[in-house]
This record gives structure tokens, sequence and C-alpha cells, in this order.
């Protein structure tokens, strides 16, 4: 399906007094001077029963009807550039929305129409589905036939859903879904993970995807988006099958975003190296426990892509000369990023050539916690369907990154809670997390919590527990333990990659993840799915999954 956006990049435009220059034709010679390979411009005509020009005192970009719009479309045309038009749709005077949005798509010159439908009350939030309806059959009849409407909104988690995006894909044309990763990571993250979630949500409704991109600073940071984040922004878009893209906003772009987007030629779109025929590669193993990505060679937050870590025992594939020492670490570039290979004084390794033997895990489970005659279900670690509906509600988002961080053994009460593995005790008690009380053994680096048990074990710390000590009794209130495992504190890891086959296979069979214990999964969202497939945590980190 073609678009009026095919191959383009265009600027978005808010109102006049939010930019330096004081005339149509000035903005346009700074677009055409800092960004040549721009096609077209998209103008603010309308938010909700008002002009744009309401909320605007430039006299000469002010949009206040029609005339003006027309005015913004013929100097554009001079210039060799397109008209968008872009409004905020808000659906409480349905009357007087779809006759300004009508007059601004019956404007001679202007190619297309974006409707801005967001949640909160200053946009669409508190709206019905029926609104949708009466104001989209009000607009299609106001405006020309063949006219083409895009559709601009969150395209994460239940945003689409929030904006009853069903309801409005009827009248849709192409799909622009705002993926400003600067602001969503408050100065972070870059634009990849946010890029990716958004074509994977919308791939399903078969339209074209114009990303709308971030060239504006992050208003909780105070930060601008690193310029190689604005550049790769819209290399990623395009590479992902975007029809074109946008970038928001003139006004608050600078010298380092206009020469980012200067450099995009839609046209001629880079290949990405890893996936170049002919590009020599070699293997590596994962050998720690959890090995970060990121989006270039540094230790940098920013760097930092959540919900990526490679788990032991992974088999990943780095481009052979992408090898660089930064920050005293030797990198390599694979498919989901950088990761370092060691520390360049050899103090610490994280992968190993395949020709290499991983050592044994650091230990293993001897026996489960609780027998599995003695068991009456199991909820498993990470993507679950109780952590996607109640997870906000049980504080998972500020804790485990919106994700289950451990597996719970249910019984009614009373049968005996086993160490399961030889340790130091540490802690007992009610003062910590995970009441009525809780046991912590550590076993080198890793704390293992026993949590919501009764009658837990106390020990001078320090004292050696074996896999039979008992340690706790099944608590009657809350007729579950939850079994956590954290790495050096900062990680939690999946319980069952601590437990040999024959355990975690009996374990599965008896227990299969189904109903509120399986894995969430949706059309739009595929990952982490099965019981050994589940991301490491990062203690207190960003949200992570299909919540995020």
């Amino acid at each position: 399906m073609s678009t009026p956006f095919d191959k383009k990049i265009f600027w978005v435009h808010w109102m006049g007094r939010q930019v330096g220059e004081d005339s149509i034709s000035e903005l346009i010679q700074t677009i055409k001077q800092f960004s040549p390979n721009v096609a077209g411009v998209a103008i603010k005509t309308s938010d909700g029963a008002y002009w744009q020009g309401h909320y605007d005192d430039d006299s000469d970009m002010a949009i206040n009807g029609q005339e003006d719009i027309l005015r913004w479309a013929k100097e554009l045309a001079r210039n060799g550039l397109q008209c968008y038009c872009w409004c905020v749709v808000r659906g409480n005077d349905i009357d007087e929305e779809a006759k300004l949005i009508g007059l601004a798509c019956r404007t001679r010159g202007v190619r297309a129409m974006i409707l801005d439908v967001e949640v909160g009350d200053l946009y669409f939030g508190g709206q019905t589905r029926e609104t949708v309806r009466r104001l989209m059959n009000k607009v299609h009849n106001a405006a020309p036939n063949d006219f083409h409407f895009a559709l601009n909104f969150d395209a994460r988690g239940s945003h689409p859903e929030d904006i009853f995006i069903d309801e409005w894909l009827p009248f849709m044309d192409s799909l622009h879904p705002m993926v400003y990763h600067w602001h969503f990571s408050e100065g972070t993250r870059g634009p990849e993970r946010y890029l990716d979630e958004a074509f994977r949500n919308l791939d399903q409704y078969n339209l074209p995807i114009v990303p709308m991109l971030q060239a504006y600073p992050d208003p909780a940071s105070g930060t601008r988006p690193p310029e190689q984040h604005v550049y790769e922004s819209g290399i990623y878009s395009f590479r992902k099958g975007a029809a074109g893209i946008s970038y928001f906003r003139l006004g608050s772009a600078g010298p380092p975003e206009f020469s980012a987007i200067s450099r995009i030629d839609p046209n001629n779109i880079p290949a990405d190296e890893f996936n170049l025929p002919g590009t020599p590669k070699k293997d590596f193993i994962v050998s720690t426990l959890v090995l970060n990505v990121r989006t270039e060679p540094a230790v940098d937050a920013r760097t930092l892509v959540p919900g990526a870590q490679l788990q032991r025992g992974t088999r990943i594939e780095v481009i052979q000369d992408s090898r660089t020492e930064a920050g005293g670490f030797v990198w390599w570039r694979h498919q989901s990023g950088w990761s370092a290979e060691r520390r360049t004084d050899d103090s610490e390794v994280y992968l190993v050539d395949v020709e290499h033997d991983l050592e044994p895990p650091d230990f293993t489970f001897q026996r489960l916690p609780v027998d599995l005659d003695a068991m009456e279900w199991f909820y498993y670690y990470g993507n679950t369907v109780f952590a996607f509906r109640y997870g906000m509600l049980h504080n998972y988002d500020g804790y485990s990154q919106g994700l289950h961080g451990g597996v719970d053994f249910g019984h009614p009460g009373g049968v005996p809670i086993f160490a399961g593995v030889r340790g130091t005790f540490d802690y007992s008690g009610s003062e910590r997390a995970f009441g009525p009380n809780r046991v912590d053994i550590m076993v080198g680096n890793y704390r293992i919590i026993y949590g919501h048990v009764a009658r837990p074990i106390s020990l001078p710390r320090g004292t050696t527990v074996t896999p039979d000590t008992v340690i706790a009794e099944m608590d009657s209130g809350r007729a579950h333990m939850h079994l956590e495992i954290r790495y050096e504190e900062d990680y939690i890891v999946n319980p069952l990659l601590f437990m040999n086959d024959d355990m975690r296979e009996a374990l599965i069979s008896r227990f299969p993840p189904q109903g509120i214990y399986d894995f969430y999964t949706r059309p739009n969202w595929q990952d982490w799915a099965t019981p050994l497939d589940q991301p490491t945590i990062i203690r207190g980190g960003p949200v992570i999954g299909p919540r995020a």
C-alpha cells in the first residue's frame, strides 16, 4: 500500500512561538539548509475544537483557519516540500473537531492528516468507542474521497487498547507510532528496543508504519538524545520496513539533531553489517551467569539494553573484525548489540571460545525444597500471566522489572521446607520482604531466599546447612513458599537453572504451565514463553516484557 510518506523524512512542527524563526519562509530556509534531505513538514492545524492559532501568538505562522493552512502549503510547495497536517484529537466537541479537521483535509496542497490520539485529560482520555465511531464518520465525510488518514499514538503496552485502536483502524491508511526512546527511558536507552516493540505490536494490522522519532530533550533529565541515536533511530526504522519517518519536533531540535537527520538517505539505507553476506564471524559461549548487552562498547547506564541479558551457556556469533578495547574491557559486537569478552587485565572472563568446556554451575539443588508429592501447585519464574495481570498491584514493576522474580511451591500449610542445597545460614525472621517470615541461605555469591514461611530455623550466621536441613514450615496463611535466587544481590535468576534435568523435568511434567500459571503470550508478544527461556532480572530495573 503506497502512502504520501514513502521513502521520505519529514519534520513535525508544533507552533510558531516554539521556533526561533520569525516567518514560514525563514523556517523553511532553516530546514532546507540544515536538513536538505527532508521531504516535507507536518504542521499542527487544530487541538480539539480549536484551531492551533488559539494557542499560538506568532502572527505569521499561526493557523486560525483554512487560509493559513493554504499559506503554509504554498510556501512549502515553492521550496519543493510536501505539506502534511496533524491535530490532537480530544472528542469533546465532535461536530466542531470534525469540521476543523475536514477543512484542513480539503485545503489544496495538503497530502495527509495525522491524528494524534493519546490517553490523558489533555488528549482523548475518558472517551468511548462510540466517540471514535461518531467522530471518524463525520471526519471521513468531511474529507475528500481517498484522502490519506494516519493514526499517531503510543504503541507501547496497553496504550493501543486504551485508545480503542480497533475502532480507528477501519479509517486509517498508515500508523505513526510515537517512538520517543530518550523520553521513554528518561535519557538512558537507545532506540532499537522501542522500535522493535512498535513494529512487533503493529505488524498485525497490515498497514504501513511511519515511526515518529525523537528530536527533543528528555523532560526528566534535560539531556538531548545523542546525535548517533537520532541517526540510528531513522536507519533502524527503515531497516525494519518503515514506509517513511518523521522527527518531533522543529523548535526543540538543534545542530546535533539536524546533523544526524541530514545523514539519512531513505533510498540508500546501509545494510546491517552483521547480516551482510561474507561478514567473517566467530563463536563464543557465555561463561558467566549473566552477561549484559549494550548499545555500544561502554559501561554507561544509558548503553544497557534491558531484558537482553545473555544466559550462561548461550552460544553467540560475533563479527570477527568488531573487537574493541574500551573502558578496561574487550568488546565484541553480536546480533543483539555489544558484550564484553573479558577485562583487559584478564581478571574476569565472560565469554570463552567454543572449544572450551564450561565449568559446571556453582551449585545445584540436591532435592526440591518442598517434596514433589506434597506440592499442590507450582508457579513459574518470569513472564507469567499472573505477572502481566497483577504485577503492578504486587510491586513487581518496582522490584523485579514487572516479572515474577522466583518460583512458588504451593501447599495449604504445615509441610517441611528443606534447604535443598549445601550452603551457609545467613538470616531468618520477619523484618525483611516476603513475610510473615523468610530464611536466607548463601552459596558463594548467591543468596537463596525462602519466603512466606512459618517456623523459620534460627542458627548462628555462617552455620552450614545441608540439602536435608529443615529450614522452615509451609505457612497456612500464605499457602506457598516463594523461592528466589539472587546473584551478587543485583540480579534475580531463574531457579530452574539450578536444578538437574531429572528434577526439572519431574517438576514441569507434574505442573505444566497453564492457565494463571502459564507464560503470557499474545500475537504481538511471543518472547519468554517457556520455563527455561526467561530473562535474568535486574533488581529495581526498568519494566521489561509485555507491559513495558
